[in-house]
């Protein structure tokens, strides 16, 4: 008997991670880079969600004890493609009459219209089924899962979901920063706001002023990973993990590409769309041919290094035909799949050391300390139990109380003396910097400490405590299939047994799959507005409405558009709810909903898209790990210790605007591409 892996819960938490990424990136385009204070948001969510479920549902009559209007039973796609379009449109009637007038007066409207949505689902029972919930509707591509299949849309659908992993894993390699010039660091994994500007070449390249070659000095000798044998060794196992193709493609994506190359690679995504969009047009419908075909050729267009969806669509090709000849193996599954979770690993791992590359051993051992005192904390409860009656569960109970007490008061000391009376803030010194007695550490920020504490934390949570249970069940063979299974998270054993047949991938990592993919659009998308024209002149009108009008820029005009445009990104994501919970019910659509997406706007700092998908990541990993702190709590304790949440939540935002007022990572800067 096995328990079920923990990689399970963390695909579902993925997803939902993914869907309020979304709603945050459009609310993010309204506050943060408009400046309109929206505190309805969650009206254009309820909008997109029901919209699209009523499209999908089959009619009422079909339906035994529901009442609902519409019921066409659309596909997915076009369903949500209405609902967004919808949402869109609400928002740009709410905005049209409330925008003419002062900032509080749309964050009254909206908020209204907010809650009169809501109550018009809740109790109009011939709209929406009224208070009871609104389901019925089957889920995309459902019946193909799970996966190896035998026929041609199990293939499609396997090899879709190759394309979109390869392309990923390729991406993120390409991005790797080798090196700098003599005197800084080694190498790192730099993001995108990092890099300095760059002046177009002739030759379709670019050329940086800074002496870094554009292609981050990947020449012959040198590796991705940074210079010497720890890069070699780094490169070597992450070509291991992506078969050799995504590795190779991200050297040349890295590379300035000549004109004939960069037609070449056109005509190979033109080659693939082509045969992915007959796919899709044999395997399932006509229009969704015509659509894959379309997103083929826009992502082998629009991207600028095109080896990176080469990969992916060479990876794909040989999936899907692999699984077509052998018809429907595991084998093939798990070797595409299975290398693709190993490579999560590899690279999580390398670029959390790059990131964070400037700590000491010792600083990483203290937050590791951290980590094992907080679980320790809890040993006495499960030892001892708690909350039995007994008087060893009371004092398990106890002991572990006041264990939490000494941990938090012992964040606080390390926080409050951490670099206190350093060289850098005592003046330097007349020692030459000596550090005094009443510093812990050195000029590093403590939250990064704390940071890497929770990555430790993960790391025993994941690969530590996940094994208890399945010790105390199965022995060691248990924990060795657990973690295998934790460790290959895409893939899923059936029977029990880590074996190539027993390999299967299952509709919840589908579907993370899928609304990764949306996240990863909505998310281009966002940047494509924000650093176009229209984004700058949006950002004027935040700064200063008066200098904006007087340049002649019509800033009700960009007002509506941005309302409109964030509005149906909330539509988006309240499609893909109806997608992941299959049911839908008014009590989803509460006005808190609001407050979470700014919650997570605040986390990862206003006007900076990448901190929206960090603003989510913290929130639900919080609301995941105060779950689990509150399962170690005997039953009558743990739904008073997870109403605590919410004062956690209001603590966490409160030492955020105290430190971090413009969030994690800040406000990303136009000028120079760099964020602050």
């Amino acid at each position: 008997m096995h328990s079920v892996a923990l990689s399970s819960t963390i695909v579902s938490l993925g997803t939902i991670v993914g869907i309020y990424a979304i709603l945050a990136l459009g609310l993010n385009l309204k506050f943060g880079y408009t400046g309109l204070l929206d505190i309805g948001h969650v009206a254009f969510y309820l909008v997109g969600a029901y919209v699209t479920a009523l499209l999908v549902l089959p009619p009422a009559s079909e339906q035994a004890f529901a009442s609902y209007i519409l019921g066409l039973n659309w596909p997915w796609l076009p369903a949500i493609a209405v609902g967004t379009l919808a949402a869109g449109v609400v928002g740009m009637l709410v905005a049209l009459p409330a925008i003419r007038l002062r900032e509080d007066y749309l964050a009254i409207a909206v908020l209204g219209i907010s809650v009169i949505l809501q109550r018009i689902v809740q109790t109009e029972g011939w709209l929406a089924n009224g208070p009871g919930s609104l389901r019925g509707f089957d889920q995309p591509f459902r019946t193909q899962f799970p996966l190896p299949g035998d026929t041609l849309a199990a293939a499609a659908l396997f090899g879709f979901v190759v394309f979109v992993l390869w392309t990923g894993a390729t991406y993120a390699l390409a991005r790797v920063d080798t090196g700098r010039e003599s005197g800084g660091r080694e190498s790192e994994f730099a993001d995108s706001d990092s890099r300095p500007p760059a002046e177009v070449r002739s030759d379709g390249g670019d050329r940086s002023d800074s002496g870094v070659r554009p292609d981050g000095g990947v020449t012959a000798g040198r590796t991705i990973s940074g210079p010497g044998m720890r890069g070699k060794i780094v490169d070597s196992l992450l070509a291991l993990t992506t078969l050799g193709i995504g590795y190779g493609a991200a050297r040349s994506a890295r590379t300035p590409t000549g004109e004939t190359e960069r037609r070449a690679l056109l005509g190979v995504g033109a080659l693939f769309g082509l045969a992915a969009g007959i796919v899709a047009w044999l395997a399932f419908e006509w229009w969704l041919g015509l659509v894959v075909l379309a997103a083929a050729l826009a992502v082998f267009y629009g991207v600028r290094e095109r080896h990176v969806p080469t990969a992916g669509a060479i990876t794909a090709t040989v999936a899907f035909v692999a699984m077509l000849l052998t018809g429907g193996s595991s084998t093939v599954l798990l070797v595409f799949l299975g290398a693709i979770s190993l490579f999560t690993w590899v690279f999580g791992g390398v670029a959390v050391v790059r990131r964070y590359s400037d700590l000491s051993a010792r600083e990483f051992a203290i937050a590791l300390g951290l980590a094992v005192a907080f679980v320790a904390a809890f040993l006495p409860l499960i030892v001892l139990g708690g909350g039995g009656g007994d008087e060893s569960s009371s004092i398990g109970l106890l002991l572990t109380l006041g264990l939490l007490g000494a941990f938090l008061y012992g964040i606080y000391y390390l926080g409050v003396n951490w670099s206190r009376d350093s060289p850098e803030n005592a003046g330097g010194g007349g020692d030459g910097g000596s550090v005094t007695a009443r510093s812990v550490g050195s000029d590093a920020a403590f939250v990064r400490i704390v940071g890497v504490g929770a990555l430790w934390l993960f790391v025993l949570r994941y690969f530590g405590m996940a094994n208890v249970t399945p010790f105390q069940l199965g022995g060691v063979s248990a924990v060795a299939y657990n973690t295998v299974e934790n460790l290959l998270w895409l893939v899923v054993f059936q029977g029990g047994t880590v074996t190539f047949d027993a390999a299967a991938f299952d509709f919840a990592r589908f579907l993370l799959v899928l609304t990764l993919t949306s996240l990863a659009v909505a998310y281009y998308l966002s940047e494509l507005t924000v650093d176009s024209p229209f984004g700058r002149v949006l950002k004027a009108i935040r700064e200063d409405e008066d200098v904006a009008t007087s340049l002649g820029k019509n800033s009700f005009g960009y007002k509506v558009q941005s309302m409109m445009l964030g509005s149906a990104m909330a539509g988006f994501a309240g499609g893909l709810t109806a997608i992941y919970y299959q049911s839908l019910v008014h009590t989803m659509f509460v006005p808190r909903v609001t407050f979470v997406a700014f919650l997570i706007l605040i986390i990862g700092g206003t006007a900076n898209n990448r901190g929206m998908i960090l603003g989510a990541v913290i929130y639900w990993a919080f609301q995941r790990a105060t779950a689990d702190v509150a399962g170690f709590f005997p039953t009558a304790m743990q739904s008073s210790i997870q109403a605590l949440r919410l004062a956690f939540i209001g603590a966490l935002l409160i030492i955020i605007l105290y430190y971090r007022p413009e969030g994690l990572w800040g406000e990303k800067l136009a000028v120079g591409g760099e964020s602050e």
